[in-house]
């Protein structure tokens, strides 16, 4: 990254904007339109706000004090790992892995079939498919068919 980035605990006062980047994310990852209904944006809310907030670390663009990724770590899993849309591909996201890697001995998580390119990235960093499954319709009311929540549980162990 060319860009002079800053880590730091997440707080109270990123919650919108980490909210926006995460669902414009997501969004592009599995090629779906952004549901703007304020139904879907509550519960995606809700659900960030479940949170512990002590596991989200923030990225943020030092110039410009601009969120640009975020990652979720409890203990050894990786719950989340959202990269803004304009700064994917640049090496934040490997940033992240190589953090959490340097944490632990063994690292889960879990990504939608739909996402090609976290499945790329996961397996570029050395994470091996353990599982294949489905997904919640609860978790996931962007879904209209059971094929959408396919999803993959990836591992990785220090070696």
């Amino acid at each position: 990254m060319k860009e002079k980035i800053i880590f730091t605990s997440y707080k109270k006062e990123h919650e919108f904007e980490l909210l926006s980047l995460w669902r414009k994310s997501f969004n592009q990852a599995i090629g779906i339109e952004e549901d703007t209904r304020e139904e879907a944006v509550t519960g995606h809310l809700e659900y960030l706000q479940s949170y512990n907030p002590d596991i989200i670390r923030v990225v943020l663009e030092e110039h410009k004090n601009k969120i640009i990724g975020f990652m979720a770590k409890e203990e050894n899993t990786i719950k989340d790992l959202y990269i803004h849309v304009e700064y994917q591909r640049k090496g934040l996201g490997s940033i992240f892995i190589n953090q959490a890697k340097k944490e632990e001995e063994f690292l889960s998580l879990q990504t939608l079939e739909l996402n090609k390119g976290a499945q790329k990235f996961y397996e570029f960093h050395d994470f091996i498919i353990v599982r294949r499954g489905f997904t919640s319709f609860e978790a996931n009311p962007w879904a209209t068919k059971k094929e959408q929540l396919a999803d993959i549980s990836y591992e990785w162990r220090r070696s």
